[in-house]
């Protein structure tokens, strides 16, 4: 089926699209896992105390029903 050039075409369904295949980790010292995990949840809070601070403000800056 041709579409006109501005016509987007239609979304596929999930379906039909198919998951890429995992690539395989590099092999890495139990060490080096633990330092990255710890990184990963110290982004983690900060991202959450970032929201939370958000969150806030919202709280202030809207009016309760």
């Amino acid at each position: 089926m041709v579409y006109p050039p501005r016509v987007p075409r239609p979304l596929k369904r999930p379906e039909e699209q198919r998951w890429p295949s995992p690539t395989p980790l590099p092999a890495l010292p139990a060490e080096d896992i633990g330092k990255i995990l710890k990184k990963i949840l110290e982004r983690l809070d900060a991202i959450e105390k970032r929201l939370d601070n958000m969150e806030k403000l919202l709280a202030k800056t809207q009016p309760k029903p």
